[in-house]
């Protein structure tokens, strides 16, 4: 190959790559959550709540967000989407593709249960590492029952 064709060459191929590869929306984030969680036994009715961000770096503004305010937007509404839950006897399907992030809210939001508790609330964590002890820590404070299922 011609020595001057090789960048052409690179910078086609790096944009067919680019081309290839699709985000991952919130629906389909949904979808990976549910498939997860089948495998939980008796969760019964469920809510599946995904903790999203368009890219990398929405996720990391989200979760220095999360740590320097525990009650964040994102932390605070999955919380109130927990007590929902926990009021209508629903499981909840929680995670996402940014490990960090989904501790860090989930822990949140079960912090802000400290002094109402979830009565048994069945929480599906879903992520490519499993929960933190500080979020093992957090659910068994929110009298909530945490599985972890990986995240593919």
């Amino acid at each position: 190959m011609h020595v001057r064709a090789m960048p052409i060459v690179l910078s086609v191929s790096l944009m067919l790559a680019m081309g290839c590869v699709t985000p991952l929306t919130e629906a389909d984030l949904e979808k990976d959550l549910d498939r997860a969680a089948a495998s939980v036994p008796a969760l019964g009715r469920k809510r599946i709540i995904p903790i999203y961000a368009e890219t990398q770096m929405a996720a990391w503004a989200l979760l220095a967000d999360a740590k320097s305010d525990p009650s964040s937007t994102m932390s605070y509404r999955l919380s109130r989407g927990l007590a929902l839950a926990a009021r209508r006897g629903f499981g909840v399907v929680v995670g996402g593709p940014y490990p960090a992030l989904s501790d860090q809210v989930v822990r949140n939001a079960l912090t802000l249960h400290r002094e109402r508790p979830l009565g048994g609330l069945t929480l599906v964590f879903v992520s490519a590492k499993p929960p933190s002890e500080a979020l093992r820590e957090a659910a068994t404070s929110a009298n909530a029952r945490l599985y972890h299922r990986e995240f593919h």
